[in-house]
């Protein structure tokens, strides 16, 4: 077996110790920037007594190391705070904002490999043509460019001038209304399909393209980049150039054997760029005004929201550091040389 339980614990305690240092520095900072949550807690036009009330009750009013007692006591716990802005639950409303972002990641995701693994390829197999070049621009440009920008400018000229797709939401309102479409895991392309309602399905097809386009771009450019820099390493080796010059087919040798070695680096740096696309989630939720984890962290960084913001930078951090556990056990199940 090439994951050992040690290992396995070794990960999961640093996982611990991730979560809380993200925690405690998450903390610190909130609470050192200049700023009147009280005033967002106890409403429009309060009183003097209802904002020292507000205070007391936030635990405001006391030093920073004992509001971060009281945190760290209620979060062992499993509360993580009541937003000030929406006065939900903090874990209720990361519950119902992931699933949005999820989708929005795990399609640009999708997007990503199916586009920029197969033209690396090509782009190591047709090394030094004009092939090879278009992709290695292609794929620089991809990767540089930044989210924000290219939002904005495929919302302006894809929807607003062009009308071929929808420039903002999630699904449109009437048609989950007529169709009575429930969400079960919140995931509403898998809802749908399992439900056999193609209208909503299709309708969220359509809200999801661009902007999962636009979250695609830098997993492609990386995927493509690094597919192309190691099957060219790989094509290259002796025991390639042997298969072929036993006559093995071509085909055989750059799919089932020089693609799949080249498959495990790809895979490995596709992983570590997870959490950064998460981020980068965040700025694309904004402007298509996508209900995500995004669009509830800006809101809640706008209005002061320590908890809801605290809560939204543990679940990234706790993503990132899963995703890079989970990366490394199947880097060494695809590589039987890497031993964890």
């Amino acid at each position: 077996m090439p994951v050992s339980k040690e290992y396995i614990i070794k990960r999961l305690l640093l996982l611990v110790l991730v979560v809380f240092g993200v925690l405690i520095i998450t903390f610190v900072i909130t609470r050192i920037i200049p700023a009147h949550p009280e005033l967002l807690w106890a409403g429009s036009h309060p009183t003097e007594e209802q904002l020292e009330k507000a205070r007391r009750q936030l635990h405001l009013d006391k030093p920073i190391y004992v509001q971060l007692y009281y945190y760290l006591t209620d979060f062992i716990k499993g509360n993580w705070g009541v937003s000030w802005r929406t006065k939900h639950p903090v874990l209720k409303d990361i519950a119902t904002a992931l699933p949005a972002t999820l989708e929005l990641v795990i399609v640009a995701f999708i997007m990503a490999i199916i586009i920029g693994v197969p033209l690396g390829a090509l782009a190591a197999l047709k090394r030094e043509t004009w092939v090879d070049h278009v992709v290695r621009v292609v794929s620089v440009l991809g990767a540089s460019v930044p989210v924000f920008w290219l939002a904005l400018i495929l919302q302006l000229v894809l929807s607003s001038w062009l009308g071929l797709l929808p420039g903002a939401k999630r699904v449109d309102e009437y048609v989950v209304i007529e169709t009575g479409f429930k969400p079960i895991t919140g995931f509403i392309l898998f809802d749908s399909l399992i439900q056999g309602n193609f209208a909503v399905f299709t309708n969220a097809l359509k809200h999801i393209i661009l902007p999962a386009f636009v979250l695609s771009m830098y997993p492609f450019g990386l995927s493509a980049r690094m597919t192309r820099a190691v099957m060219s390493e790989v094509l290259n080796e002796q025991h390639t150039r042997s298969a072929l010059a036993w006559g093995l087919p071509k085909r055989v040798v750059i799919y089932k054997y020089a693609l799949k070695n080249a498959l495990a680096p790809v895979i490995a740096s596709l992983g570590l760029s997870f959490g950064y696309t998460i981020i980068g989630a965040f700025m694309v939720e904004l402007v298509f005004v996508w209900p995500g984890l995004g669009l509830y962290a800006a809101m809640a960084l706008l209005s002061y929201d320590y908890p809801a913001v605290i809560g939204c930078v543990i679940v990234v951090a706790l993503i990132y550091t899963v995703i890079n556990m989970i990366v490394d056990i199947v880097h060494s199940m695809i590589d039987p040389r890497v031993k964890l």
